[in-house]
């Protein structure tokens, strides 16, 4: 390569390294690192979103292992509420639901006053596991939730200071407290789904346990419990 050639290559590269290095940033220099920071979601509030979902998934598996199925129950009506063992309900409820057993099932009137022996429409074992993840979930939540939201506080209040002092811009304390906002939403959200699918797994248990089934006490009052824990936890969230 020519002399004169390196020396107008080696001209290009410094001046696009000066265009680089020149290039202002879009606040100050002061409000640019606080501005990088604020307008991030926390740790804190990642975390709270992830026990939030996680306890909407199995309050949703609850309400799943809860519910009875319709065509289920019309065929132990069938069969006369007699099932004392979880394999006599499926056979019972699988000759129901074929078309020749029709007939048989209407007219076995004899078997429906035997409704007093033990019907099992939904697994309590499988509900008490459920139930019991569900409950450690929500501990998770009722114990971080008020730190994470006092820290929003703290934080809005010191970044409030900071605009009026002059050492932040409006525009980078919106782009923050929009941040806190739609997580603090997103909370209220999900523990309010929460709460109504506790609450409808306790009206499916109540259903069960109208159609027959005993032993449901315990996940009645706990299904009811997490309910009002859910509802609480949401009530402790004030929304911007």
């Amino acid at each position: 390569m020519r002399p004169s050639r390196i020396i107008l290559s080696f001209a290009i590269v410094v001046g696009v390294a000066g265009c680089v290095k020149s290039v202002e940033p879009k606040f100050s220099t002061r409000g640019a690192a606080l501005d990088q920071t604020s307008t991030a979601t926390s740790t804190s509030e990642l975390q709270m979103a992830q026990q939030t979902n996680a306890l909407n998934q199995m309050t949703r598996d609850i309400i799943r292992k809860s519910t009875i199925n319709g065509a289920a129950i019309g065929a132990l009506a069938g069969c006369g509420l007699v099932v004392l063992s979880a394999s006599n309900a499926k056979s019972c409820v699988a000759g129901a639901l074929t078309g020749g057993a029709i007939g048989a099932i209407a007219g076995n009137a004899q078997g429906k006053a035997n409704a007093a022996k033990r019907v099992e429409l939904v697994s309590p074992s499988a509900l008490v596991r459920s139930i019991g993840k569900a409950d450690d979930a929500m501990d998770v939540v009722s114990r971080d939730l008020p730190s994470l939201l006092a820290q929003q506080d703290a934080e809005l209040d010191a970044l409030n200071q900071q605009m009026a002092s002059g050492q932040l811009t409006q525009a980078q304390f919106t782009k923050r407290f929009e941040v806190i906002k739609a997580n603090r939403e997103q909370l209220a959200e999900a523990l309010s789904l929460s709460a109504a699918q506790a609450n409808e797994a306790h009206r499916n248990l109540q259903g069960a346990q109208a159609k027959g089934q005993t032993g449901l006490d315990w996940h009645l009052n706990a299904t009811k419990q997490l309910a009002r824990e859910a509802t609480s936890a949401r009530s402790a969230i004030s929304l911007l």
